[in-house]
């Protein structure tokens, strides 16, 4: 283990203004040693902890009945690359095969649509019986280049999805909306005529996410995630207080689907693997579940806990929780220095203590941690101080694994790479996939510049 003298000597300051040629908007993060962020952070009130012990970051921990290697994880950072029939491209392969090698002991994979109509994108991936061979393909790929590089294989969660209100399966949108809310609705021009979704069509739901959990079982992963986040369909129910019908109003109701869900998927799946679930610890936004009644960027987490406390008794394995929305808040669930809403570093420690609440409740359930991507070089300290803090079991990383996927391998191998490759947390991954084309990193990733 390096010494953290020896190590900001090798590593000497950050680059910044990268863009920027009159200082508008430039990024910087502005710290060179652990010591000056520890103390910021510190001054300023914000809970984020950090140890200079980075052992228990190479230390396995148990999902389901599954043995994770260590403790990173590959967020689902969806790449808009699949084939029009939503089967795995080259680019999806060779996506996979960095993330592989990468070292993670979790890669949580992409989004991956339950319905047609469902999907994100024309390129969303889509599983089905006419392609489940190609995820056979890419899971064994995974493996296989994991354990060659890294010596092991790591443990992989398929993540299903419905985009409701953002679904553009023909790259235009085409919105299934669980209730109507003018402020939202406004952000992206959703007529205020248009229908809600209803039941009927509510109800067939669950039936199609056992299908393609099972699908993805067949195929080879380990388990899957029945996302409910960042307001796509699950996630907005959720909020649904003044939706009428079985699926609104009160909590049983706003949570019936979900659990509908999950409960359908166990059954198909049996007990031999994961079910996950990446969920919004709270929205940030008017009205949205999670949050304060007067203050909406505050957390009010009183149903989130009860929510996570039922979904671990019907058997949820693992959570990875988030904040936010990236089409209407994405400095919440993705702190960074473009964005000018408030400082980043206040919003990387809202989302670990609202993930560091969450890990707390369900105990010895494992929970992902997000936001440390903005931390860049000092992700390693924060990750392990968190966890020794017990406020989470595992540090997801999306946009640092698009812009340097090698990083927790390095990490784990006492290399601490120099801070001109890491992310600079741009946000131009996130705007090429919201462009509709193939996600990568605009900084570094030469493959597809």
């Amino acid at each position: 283990m390096l010494l953290l003298n020896e190590l900001f000597c090798l590593r000497p300051g950050r680059l910044i203004n990268f863009f920027d040629k009159e200082g508008e908007g430039a990024l910087s993060f502005g710290f060179s040693t652990l010591p000056d962020l520890a103390s910021f952070c510190e001054g300023e009130g914000y809970g984020i902890k950090f140890s200079e012990d980075l052992d228990v970051l190479a230390t396995p921990f148990m999902a389901g009945g599954y043995k994770v290697s260590n403790r990173f994880c590959v967020h689902p950072m969806e790449g808009s690359d699949a084939l029009a029939d939503g089967t795995p491209s080259a680019l999806t392969f060779e996506r996979y095969r960095r993330f592989a090698r990468g070292g993670s002991g979790l890669i949580w994979f992409e989004a991956v649509s339950v319905m047609p109509e469902g999907r994100a994108s024309p390129h969303q991936l889509m599983i089905n019986h006419e392609n489940i061979q190609d995820f056979s393909k890419i899971i064994e790929m995974i493996k296989r280049e994991a354990t060659d590089a890294n010596g092991t294989a790591p443990t992989v969660i398929m993540q299903l999805t419905h985009s409701g209100r953002f679904s553009k399966p023909f790259g235009t949108p085409q919105p299934i909306i669980a209730y109507h809310k003018p402020v939202i609705d406004q952000r992206h021009s959703v007529n205020p005529d248009l229908p809600i979704v209803t039941d009927t069509y509510l109800e067939s739901l669950p039936e199609r996410f056992a299908k393609t959990a099972l699908l993805a079982k067949e195929a080879g992963f380990d388990g899957v995630d029945v996302k409910c986040c960042h307001r796509y369909l699950l996630s907005e129910l959720l909020s649904a207080f003044e939706r009428p019908g079985k699926y609104g109003g009160s909590f049983e109701n706003r949570t019936r689907l979900f659990f509908e869900c999950i409960d359908a998927v166990r059954v198909a799946v049996g007990v031999d693997f994961i079910i996950g679930t990446r969920l919004n610890g709270f929205d940030a936004l008017p009205g949205g579940f999670g949050c304060d009644k007067d203050d909406f960027m505050k957390p009010e987490l009183s149903e989130t806990l009860r929510l996570v406390n039922l979904l671990k008794a019907h058997g949820v394995d693992i959570f990875n929780i988030t904040t936010g929305s990236p089409y209407y808040n994405s400095f919440v669930n993705r702190p960074n220095d473009v964005e000018k809403n408030e400082p980043p570093l206040s919003g990387v420690a809202r989302m670990f203590d609202v993930v560091g609440e969450i890990q707390q409740a369900l105990q010895n359930v494992p929970v992902v941690g997000t936001g440390f991507s903005y931390l860049r070089e000092f992700i390693p300290f924060a990750a392990a101080g968190e966890i020794l803090a017990g406020k989470c079991t595992s540090v997801g990383l999306g946009r640092m694994s698009f812009a340097y996927p090698d990083y927790p391998a390095d990490i784990l191998q006492n290399r601490f790479p120099s801070a001109k490759k890491l992310c600079i947390t741009c946000g131009k991954c996130a705007g090429l996939l919201r462009a509709g084309g193939p996600a990568y990193c605009a900084v570094f990733d030469k493959h597809n510049n």
